[in-house]
């Protein structure tokens, strides 16, 4: 039996397809590849392929949901492992495949397998440890070496042969440049700007800053990151730049933000018990798609709690917009993991001053009776600092309500951390106004934020209504959101 091992792709669609050319004139009856696709485009590829194609997971493998779906459509010929290693047999040889270097050599000095496959570094390499092979088959993509290659393994002689491809690129041509940068908004590709379609890096906090040094340390220890606030506060601007620094630092990063997710739930089933109006969210809906991101995080945590993997959720809190996360789980092990130092909720918290100007540059962008922005109005941002600063009343502050109260990041912070009393809060202090320009905020949230799709939005949606016969124990349960 000849097997083909293929890694690190990278969005190299023109490598790829010379690679699976060869695969073909080489009559190989099985093809493995050892993750990073960068693109669900490159799964919906190996799922067309004549030969079955076994995937695990790297760190930079792009929407898995999308990835998964391709591996499960009908006629499909990829299986995808739930995991960024596998124990495999193939023509009556033991087999250990993993992303990650790190964990070859120990596998091959086991003696229980008679090949090891690895990937992540792009570096081709072909040793022989106690009768085991241990190989990595280099990369497809041509972005490390310059070379596109991949691995041949035959069980019958127990031989292995490195290829390497004539004609490969490096990730780019003319031709893929032009054809991407007119048509990957249609396509949906995630990672556009790995085809010059958009500018790879359109950081705007400087590396000096200690904003940029907070998200950094956070981006290199943390599995979970939340960012948590008020609107008006910048969140989807750092969540923005934190996937940017994340991805820098080679992690391979799953968004959910609540402005994206939720809409997944104004089904037609859903909106007859829970209906949504313009700027008003049914707080069925609420309870709905947080009951739903608790069950989309334990799930993320089995496959992700090693690797690189790093969640990145926005969530308000505010008036019960994921503050699932902040309460106290039944389930031990996700409420110790919750309370771990590798769960992080960050809280933008700006300056009196840089919070003038966001007010100010809000009235300009968006006017009240605007149906389009997806961030809140002015007026709505008052409304809920006057709400907050009503909470504060509550926990013991003595602030005067007769009028619309002035904005006050002591008092800010102070609500969130009695809100996040049982998580890891982080105090974003903002004291720059840092130069930035969005003509649009919907542009903020197009960070590739998965979704429920209407199935699953349809069984959450049941579960509340068959807990919540009636929107009395809904609106005490929403109203009640900051008592965590």
């Amino acid at each position: 039996m000849t097997i083909a091992i293929i890694s690190d792709i990278h969005e190299n669609f023109h490598n790829l397809i010379l690679a699976l050319q060869e695969i073909e004139k080489r009559g190989v009856e099985q093809i493995i590849c050892l993750g990073d696709l960068m693109n669900a485009g490159v799964a919906k590829i190996l799922a067309a392929q004549d030969v079955p194609v076994f995937m695990i997971w790297g760190n930079n493998d792009g929407e898995k949901v999308d990835i998964t779906l391709a591996s499960k459509r009908e006629g499909s010929s990829l299986t995808v492992s739930l995991n960024t290693y596998d124990f495999l047999e193939f023509g009556g040889k033991r087999i250990f495949v993993c992303h990650y270097d790190d964990l070859a050599k120990p596998m091959a000095k086991s003696g229980e397998y008679d090949a090891v496959f690895y990937g992540h570094n792009h570096l081709e390499s072909v040793e022989e440890i106690n009768d085991c092979w241990i190989v990595n088959p280099g990369e497809i993509a041509a972005m490390k070496t310059k070379r596109a290659t991949f691995a041949l393994y035959d069980t019958n002689t127990n031989g292995v042969e490195i290829v390497e491809l004539a004609d490969a690129v490096h990730l780019k041509t003319p031709l893929m440049e032009e054809y991407f940068r007119m048509n990957a908004e249609k396509m949906g590709f995630r990672s556009a700007a790995a085809f010059g379609v958009e500018k790879a890096n359109d950081s705007f906090i400087p590396e000096s800053s200690t904003v940029y040094q907070s998200l950094k340390l956070s981006a290199e220890t943390a599995k979970i990151v939340v960012f948590s606030g008020l609107p008006g506060v910048g969140k989807s601007l750092y969540v923005n730049q934190f996937k940017q620094l994340a991805q820098s630092l080679d992690k391979d990063v799953t968004v959910i933000q609540w402005d994206v997710a939720r809409k997944a739930f104004e089904t037609p089933e859903i909106s007859q018990r829970f209906p949504t109006g313009d700027s008003l969210v049914h707080n069925g809906l609420k309870l709905s798609v947080g009951m739903w991101l608790m069950d989309t995080v334990k799930s993320w945590l089995s496959v992700n709690k090693e690797g690189s993997g790093l969640l990145l959720i926005e969530a308000p809190l505010v008036g019960y917009r994921f503050v699932e996360l902040a309460h106290k789980q039944d389930d031990a092990s996700l409420e110790a993991f919750l309370t771990g130092d590798t769960c992080q909720f960050i809280v933008p918290i700006p300056s009196e001053k840089v919070r003038k100007k966001i007010e100010a540059d809000r009235k300009a962008q968006v006017s009240e009776d605007a149906k389009e922005w997806s961030g809140a109005k002015h007026s709505v941002m008052e409304l809920l600092w006057k709400m907050i600063c009503g909470i504060a009343n509550t926990m013991g502050k003595q602030i005067s309500m007769d009028s619309q109260p002035p904005y006050d990041p002591d008092i800010y912070e102070f609500v969130f951390r009695k809100v996040l009393k049982h998580r890891h809060l982080i105090p974003l202090h903002i004291e720059e106004i840092f130069n930035i320009a969005i003509k649009n905020e919907n542009e903020l949230h197009k960070v590739g934020s998965i979704q429920a799709n209407s199935e699953t939005a349809n069984k959450y949606g049941k579960l509340v209504m068959d807990l919540h016969p009636t929107n009395e124990t809904i609106d005490a349960e929403v109203n009640d959101w900051y008592n965590t």
